[in-house]
């Protein structure tokens, strides 16, 4: 039914000698506001989004600083660790846990037998399984305990090998003594009774060699005493050796994991706020060719490009275009102004008067240097992990 509108309009307006410029400038307002209102629409959520980001900078920030085992803040470039580094950390990780459960179950079996020998025949007949549940308890709190006093240690000798390498004063070293000699203690303990039991189990369970009435078990009694003994000692030194590891990591993986996660966040959020300077900048560029279309209608309806008493300039208009007077890709106000009434035919005469609106231009120039910090922020960010790649790739060479 367009022709019913186009009669109308004709019918309506087609006698107004102002016409054309009056549409011309009607419309750009109307497509203004428009724009404005879209704008709105799609930046709702800009400030929250710009609050969470600012907040991921000082993140950053604190990132870049690590507290080590002295309390001594240390610069760090993130990533701290390189791809080789983590698999490697994990995968040590996941062996140090076999080995705690694997330290739990023979703790358990050694407890549980010991447990059997200390209690009456009817209290295991009564409560079948106390000897298990009481081995295994008191398995976990040896295991544990042992984990505190591997972790002392290392940590001592972390902190000793810091103060001798950076000359500090031997005071530093003064709150690590007390849980180093109960790690000590700890580990006394474990390898006293570790024995004992070791003794105990391969002497009643299996017969001394004196005592035994079989001739293999008398044989074979020194080897499984020290097979006893020694596997638990294999363990707790392999469960030693992965705690050092550990313990000169697990904080540092943490603060790398944190910084990791808020990389993650960080990028969600630049990502919300590119998506949405792409999105005002494609919409007023949508709506102008739309309103820039409908001018277009009203030329074709009207049957006439301009007003009858504005074709003078706009024949000096189309004069000074083609002498190269004026550049339609340089337009100032001042020649905006002047060719106004004819701006309906030329693109970029009708689109200067919407882009050049002071409350778009306000939100698109927010939302470029809002881009422009994220964007600085992403290229340190993609340096430091050139670097890290760079790093990563000279180890592999040289291992």
């Amino acid at each position: 039914m367009w022709f019913i509108k186009s009669w109308i309009y004709k019918s309506r307006y087609g006698s107004l000698p102002f016409k054309m410029r009056n549409f011309t400038e009607s419309y750009q307002e109307e497509c203004r506001e428009v724009i404005k209102d879209e704008f709105k629409a799609i930046t709702t959520k800009l400030p929250h989004i710009w609050i969470r980001i600012q907040l991921k900078f000082a993140k950053q920030k604190m990132h870049d600083n690590f507290t080590d085992i002295l309390g001594r803040s240390i610069k760090v470039k993130q990533p701290i660790f390189t791809q080789n580094e983590i698999a490697k950390y994990k995968q040590n990780r996941w062996i140090y846990v076999g080995v705690l459960f694997l330290m739990i179950f023979f703790e358990s079996i050694l407890y549980s037998m010991m447990a059997s020998l200390f209690m009456s025949k009817q209290t295991l007949k009564d409560m079948p399984g106390i000897e298990i549940v009481f081995g295994l308890a008191f398995a976990i709190i040896f295991v544990a305990a042992l984990h505190f006093a591997f972790k002392s240690l290392w940590e001592f000798f972390e902190a000793k090998f810091l103060i001798e390498r950076d000359n500090l004063s031997k005071v530093e070293l003064k709150p690590f003594y007390k849980n180093l000699v109960i790690g000590i203690f700890i580990i006394a303990v474990f390898i006293i009774t570790n024995t004992y039991t070791g003794f105990i189990r391969a002497t009643i369970f299996e017969g001394s060699g004196a005592t035994s009435t079989s001739l293999i078990m008398q044989k074979l009694h020194g080897p499984l005493l020290v097979f006893s003994i020694a596997i638990t000692f294999i363990v707790a030194l392999v469960m030693a050796l992965l705690e050092k590891e550990i313990v000169e990591k697990s904080e540092k993986y943490a603060v790398f994991n944190n910084w990791k996660r808020q990389q993650k966040e960080h990028k969600v959020y630049n990502t919300q706020v590119k998506d949405m300077l792409k999105k005002c900048l494609d919409r007023k560029n949508v709506l102008i060719d739309e309103y820039w279309g409908v001018m277009k209608d009203l030329q074709r309806v009207f049957e006439i490009e301009v007003d009858a008493d504005r074709k003078e300039l706009y024949a000096e208009l189309n004069a000074k275009i083609a002498n190269n007077e004026i550049d339609l890709l340089n337009i100032d106000e001042i020649t905006y102004q002047k060719y106004l009434p004819v701006a309906i035919t030329r693109h970029e005469l009708f689109e200067y008067g919407i882009a050049t609106d002071k409350g778009i231009n306000e939100t698109i120039d927010d939302l470029q240097g809002k881009v422009a910090l994220i964007e600085e922020f992403e290229r340190k960010n993609a340096s430091n992990g050139n670097e890290t790649d760079k790093l990563e790739e000279y180890k592999n060479t040289n291992d």
